[in-house]
């Protein structure tokens, strides 16, 4: 059978303006092409590549078993399957693999031939027997529990206590041990479940450390000890000549922690893993008293880099050594130390500092100067005002372009594809003189009457010539097929040409914002460089009071002032940023900060709470929030956002997304967040709003837009900032009376080119912001105008609380409209009080 096909070889090269004019020039059209049926390969069946595709599918399943992470498990499972702590209690096994098994899944099975192969390096016989039918029930009975628990702490402890006693006593009666064994297996079986949960504990936050950069907690930091310390006492009499491993590990242990937390960590350190060697029963007592010396000693010599921590500690273990052992022990301990501190030197200083970083400590930087005289200072401002020019520069370039380009270019571009047509299918045509140049016109005139056919139904045939065109052209079923695949490729080119020039206004608006926000950039990062000594103090301030913080930064202002950004876990609307932080760092700043609002504006789901805390504030923010899907939907087409800018203002943001459900969402929630980044990065508010519409135009034109309803608020002077695109008016209550601000144009997303005009007003104290969705307006079914009924209505609850406010308000919309199942439309309204801030007197 034959098919008809059009092949399109064509070379573009845009290059200015010739590159329009080679656009068809290397067009060939191929009117009649015959497929043929493609021959099909046989497929290789031989056993050889049977094999290998066996291989194949075997390698994948090996390889999450066989990891750096899995070795490391199955040799600290070595060590601890050879701990044992009073003599005889060997609890470290089975709770292990457990949690090995629960926490990294297929990577954690190394654990359990790690594990029996210690249990076989010190005991034999029934011990073993039992020890390792502990260990295989556990892995058995944890294989078959589900995936997710609701009390894994309580049921997998559980777990293996059970395995143990069962197990061991069993064991114990076909063996007619003693009353004595019996209370050894009680005991073993509470160790047993006891560090079932430390190791499930320690093992989740190393686990979420290696995939993140999470901070890692007191209580994590205690059972990861507890676990080094299990595999410290596995290594047992491990020696070479006089120098133990048990001794090495626990040197470079206290060193590290002396190195990073001073002379208390250090000290801590060695009583902890003096403590563990006592439990085995390898060593006297008086180990810990001089773990506990050697590592106050090398936390007081910190100060002077490695080197004199590791010579603090060798220091301290000779000098309390001298008085606990004899002079043999003497040596041992000296070769030891000795040992523990190269290793220590060894160690690279990167990898110290993201330890530090790991406990949420400050990191110094060490080694870093600033040669006195040179002026760095000048030369980066200089540098950064230069690119600043620069980047002004092309942005003018593009909006020049821009603007030139594209004018007459559609009209030429028709010309050639007339030209094309006229040179595939007329050139050679014995009627080709008649055609063009006797009857030029007309002949013309019936072409551009085609090239209009094929706009308005995307394909013609010789049916839909013109009688007259059918009598004179020889070709037309060549006409029709040529016509029809070079107008596609037009329109093709067409279609990229409109969307380069608006990439191109796109590019210059955004150059330009770039270059007024690094023109700003010094003076900023001067102000920033000034206070940044304090970011450590804080940090710590902050962490004693229980607040990881993710991100902290201190600005100072022109005026003296201090400005403090920092992101923090969410606390579930506690509202410790009033209660805890805002008080902890203006002690320590000596100068009061106040939080913008009252009310916590993290929502639910956010991975950090955003706040800036600014000096003296004259006024404050009390927000409510109340919204619904249409039709009583769990999901609403409106997005909201509150966030902080610098210099003491609080910006407001409401978007409506066209029509409703998921897809509104999506676009209102692009909107708010390009929006936000835009102006926290120093955008202007007219530039912010432009280049998300240009933005929304790109992605998706035509088919979707937003609304954008911005307030920002300057909560020293209460002047409040509006742009309203799209968006029904707000309303003010001031002093018994409803004011509104209303702007007429289009919501983002639907003119390449949009007029953002910002109002101003002044607020007082007391006065009320209500800014609500186009949903709550025409819930009102009643014949009154709209607008009218909702000022009515907000003087009748003016003197509400702003979240009981803005529930009243969404209750008598979803009334007014027949109920929540039949709200016409998604349905938000915000609310913000303005109120003077409580001042406070440092100190209070």
């Amino acid at each position: 059978m034959t098919k008809i096909s059009c092949l399109l070889y064509y070379n573009i090269c845009i290059d200015g303006n010739k590159g329009w004019e080679r656009l068809f020039e290397e067009i060939e059209i191929y009117p009649y092409h015959r497929a043929g049926n493609e021959k099909t390969k046989n497929r290789d069946t031989g056993g050889a590549k049977g094999v290998k595709k066996r291989l194949r599918r075997v390698r994948p399943g090996i390889r999450p078993i066989l990891t750096p992470e899995a070795l490391a498990i199955g040799f600290a499972g070595f060590f601890l399957g050879r701990a044992v702590l009073l003599g005889e209690l060997m609890p470290f096994a089975a709770s292990f693999i457990v949690a090995s098994l629960r926490s990294f899944g297929r990577a954690g099975l190394l654990s359990i031939p790690g594990v029996l192969l210690g249990l076989a390096t010190i005991i034999k016989g029934w011990p073993l027997a039992g020890s390792i039918l502990v260990a295989a029930g556990a892995w058995l009975l944890t294989g078959v529990l589900p995936p997710v628990l609701k009390r894994p702490w309580l049921v997998l402890p559980g777990l293996v206590f059970a395995v143990t006693i069962i197990v061991k006593t069993s064991l114990a009666a076909l063996t007619g041990s003693s009353s004595y064994t019996y209370f050894t297996i009680l005991f073993e079986a509470v160790f047993a479940a006891l560090l079932t949960g430390i190791m499930l504990y320690g093992l989740g936050a190393l686990k979420r450390k290696a995939t993140g950069k999470k901070l890692l907690t007191g209580e994590e930091i205690f059972c990861i000890l507890l676990i080094f310390g299990g595999i410290i006492a596995g290594t047992g009499d491990l020696k070479y000549e006089m120098v133990s491993l048990k001794g090495v590990l626990s040197g470079i242990a206290i060193l590290l922690s002396a190195f990073i937390g001073g002379a208390g960590s250090g000290a801590a350190a060695g009583a902890v893993l003096g403590v563990i060697p006592g439990l085995a029963y390898t060593v006297a007592p008086a180990v810990v008293g001089a773990y506990s010396f050697a590592g106050l000693l090398a936390g007081v010599c910190r100060g002077y880099g490695k080197a004199g921590t590791a010579t603090g500690f060798l220091l301290g273990s000779i000098i309390l050594s001298v008085y606990v052992t004899e002079y043999s022990s003497l040596l041992a301990v000296i070769a030891e130390t000795g040992a523990a501190a190269l290793i220590f030197l060894a160690v690279p200083l990167p990898f110290i500092k993201n330890l530090k970083s790991s406990l949420g400590m400050p990191v110094e930087n060490e080694g870093e100067y600033i040669q006195e005289g040179f002026p760095f200072k000048e030369i980066f401002e200089g540098r950064i005002r230069n690119w600043a020019r620069i980047f002004l520069e092309l942005s003018r370039t593009f909006e020049q372009v821009s603007s030139t380009a594209g004018q007459n270019r559609e009209e030429q571009s028709l010309q050639k594809l007339l030209n094309q047509i006229t040179e595939k299918v007329c050139s050679g045509c014995t009627f080709y003189n008649t055609c063009w140049e006797r009857e030029l016109y007309k002949t013309y005139q019936g072409m551009v009457d085609l090239l209009a056919l094929v706009e308005t139904y995307g394909k013609i045939s010789p049916d839909n010539f013109s009688r007259e065109l059918k009598r004179r052209c020889s070709r037309t079923k060549e006409l029709a097929i040529t016509i029809n695949c070079l107008y596609e490729s037009y329109n093709l080119n067409r279609y990229w040409s409109r969307r380069l020039l608006e990439s191109r206004e796109i590019v210059s608006e955004q150059l330009k914002g770039i270059s007024e926000v690094m023109a700003s950039l010094p003076g900023e990062l001067e102000y920033e460089l000034e206070a940044g000594d304090l970011g450590p103090a804080l940090r710590k301030k902050l962490r004693e009071e229980g607040i990881q913080v993710e991100y902290l930064s201190v600005i100072r202002r022109e005026d003296g002032g201090k400005e403090v950004c920092l992101s923090h876990s969410p606390c579930g609307g506690v509202m410790k940023c009033r209660d805890i932080i805002a008080p902890a760092l203006s002690t320590l700043l000596e100068e009061r900060l106040y939080p913008a609002v009252t009310f916590c504006t993290a929502k639910e789901g956010d991975p950090a709470c955003r706040l800036r805390l600014s000096p003296e504030l004259n006024f404050r923010l009390s927000l409510g929030i109340a919204g619904t899907g249409k039709n009583g939907s769990l999901v609403s087409g409106d997005s909201y956002a509150f966030f902080h800018l610098k210099g003491g203002r609080f910006a407001l943001v409401l978007s409506d997304g066209m029509g409703s459900g998921p897809r509104a969402a999506m676009e209102s929630g692009t909107t708010i967040s390009l929006l936000r980044h835009l102006l926290d990065s120093g955008f202007g508010q007219d530039l912010a709003v432009k280049t998300v519409n240009s933005i929304l135009i790109l992605r998706s034109p035509g088919e979707s837009f937003a609304t954008v309803d911005l307030a920002v608020i300057n909560l020293y002077t209460a002047q409040a900032d509006f742009v309203k695109i799209g968006a029904v008016p707000s309303f003010i209550i001031h002093g018994g009376q409803v004011g509104q601000v209303r702007a007429e144009a289009l919501p983002v997303g639907i003119l390449d080119d949009i007029e953002v005009a910002s109002l101003n007003r002044n607020l007082e104290h007391g006065d009320v912001l209500v800014m609500i969705t186009d949903g709550l307006l025409y819930a009102q079914k009643t014949g009154e105008d709209r607008e009218a009924w909702f000022s009515k209505v907000l003087l009748e609850v003016a003197d509400m609380p702003p979240q009981q406010m803005a529930e009243l308000l969404l209750k008598l919309a979803q009334t007014g409209s027949g109920g929540t199942a039949r709200a016409p439309d998604d349905m938000t309204v915000l609310v913000a009080r303005l109120e003077k801030q409580r001042k406070v007197r440092q100190g209070q």
